[in-house]
């Protein structure tokens, strides 16, 4: 009477909803258990001076290849421009520019730009790659923020980490750095 690939035929309801309930029951008991960890962290990976940092998702507004840009004058280097992202005007910072005081060299073919609304602000950050969303379980999490040695600009914006086999994932922040008052005085 009622079939499906995972249930027998059955021509009694009665052992259809038993057969119902063993399936629902076997399903279950895949799921982790509270022991082995629930996912406590969705990050999106990018790639900054040869650092991969993760940022929180709900950071981050949406990733977009970098529009064509319109430089402003008597700004910083890092300040790259003003971008149109669908009739909006969105400025356009070299996140690596302002972090490490190198600019990248544009190549919009395999750079990407993580679009930040926040506090106000909305802006375009510019990174060397985005690698992909990464989900890490609350065991995963370290208990300090490791230190950057290279990066000590950096080390004011990262809010956590985690650990997946041997390699570290630092989170920054977007909010964070946009509220910081050196990433919003950008004239030169």
């Amino acid at each position: 009477m009622l079939a499906n690939r995972n249930l027998g035929v059955s021509s009694h309801p009665f052992d259809y909803l038993s057969q119902l309930d063993a399936l629902c029951r076997q399903r279950v008991a895949r799921h982790p258990t509270p022991d082995e960890g629930v996912l406590s962290f969705r990050g999106l990976s990018f790639r900054v001076a040869a650092h991969e940092l993760l940022a929180p998702m709900d950071e981050i507004a949406e990733i977009v290849t970098p529009p064509q840009l319109t430089r402003v004058p008597s700004v910083k280097p890092w300040a790259l421009g003003i971008g149109n992202m669908r009739g909006n005007l969105l400025p356009v910072m070299d996140l690596q520019g302002f972090l490490f005081g190198e600019n990248l060299v544009l190549n919009p073919r395999r750079q990407r730009l993580l679009v930040v609304q926040h506090a106000g602000v909305y802006v375009g950050l510019l990174v060397e790659a985005v690698i992909g969303m990464k989900r890490f379980r609350e065991k995963d999490r370290l208990a300090q923020v490791p230190a950057v040695a290279d990066a000590p600009r950096l080390q004011a914006f990262l809010v956590g980490a985690y650990q997946q086999a041997e390699q570290h994932y630092p989170v920054f922040s977007p909010w964070r750095l946009v509220r910081h008052t050196d990433f919003l005085n950008i004239s030169a």
